[in-house]
């Protein structure tokens, strides 16, 4: 099973310790289960106590645990990695050991001693409260719709969810929004089958390459666009 507790995309969902807990029971009830645990934003959490990883509470070997540094540093370095269950080193290692990594060798010493003297860490906690600043300025010029939109996925990753308590139509509120220059996603878009587009009209808010100034300024033009 494929799952992203930490804060799953795009519904922004941060999985409870309980469900966890029963996905974890799942995969040691059977032969060759396995959680391949996508943990692609955690370290953006603005609230509350950071929620443990699957992997941390793996007892069994059954966690697959992967992770990119493509949120905390930057997409350009392409770097992602595993954290494998000691019974699976060997498996990767005999079907897996040929591949040679495609980032430069310069790159990945780079990162490994940015990690191992302590920079990264410190960079994680400035980025944080950078993006905390965001996050706070989207939530602050979202206020006045609250009367209309339910807001989900707030205080972790880096975008929400906002769906129309009057039903309108997802698509007329991206184009209300477009029509005054602010791009928004329809959560329908993110679905693989056509019968599962029938969710609550919901548009998706982004806000990570955007600084404040421009997160006040979107948001006014979302309460023009959406009448508030």
């Amino acid at each position: 099973a494929y799952v992203m507790p930490a804060h799953q995309y795009p519904t922004g969902i941060v999985m409870p310790v309980r469900r966890r807990q029963e996905l974890l029971a799942w995969a040691c009830g059977g032969e060759g289960r396995y959680l391949i645990e996508d943990d692609y934003d955690s370290e953006f959490r603005y609230k509350g106590k950071p929620i443990p990883a699957l992997q941390g509470m793996d007892t069994a070997g059954r966690v697959i645990y992967i992770g990119t540094f493509s949120k905390s540093i930057a997409p350009a370095i392409r770097v992602g990695f595993l954290v494998l269950p000691p019974a699976m080193v060997a498996v990767y290692r005999q079907r897996a050991g040929f591949y040679a990594s495609t980032v430069s060798r310069i790159d990945q010493n780079i990162l490994y001693q940015f990690i191992t003297e302590g920079h990264y860490e410190r960079h994680l906690n400035r980025m944080r409260a950078v993006y905390k600043g965001k996050h706070d300025a989207l939530l602050a010029g979202l206020r006045e719709l609250e009367d209309r939109f339910e807001i989900r996925g707030e205080y972790a990753g880096l975008h929400v969810l906002l769906t129309h308590r009057g039903g309108l139509d997802e698509e007329e509120l991206v184009r209300r929004a477009a029509d005054l220059g602010v791009k928004v996603y329809g959560m329908s878009g993110y679905f693989i089958h056509p019968e599962h587009r029938c969710c609550p009209s919901t548009v998706l808010l982004g806000y990570a390459s955007l600084t404040e100034d421009d997160i006040r300024l979107g948001t006014g033009l979302l309460r023009e666009a959406w009448g508030a």
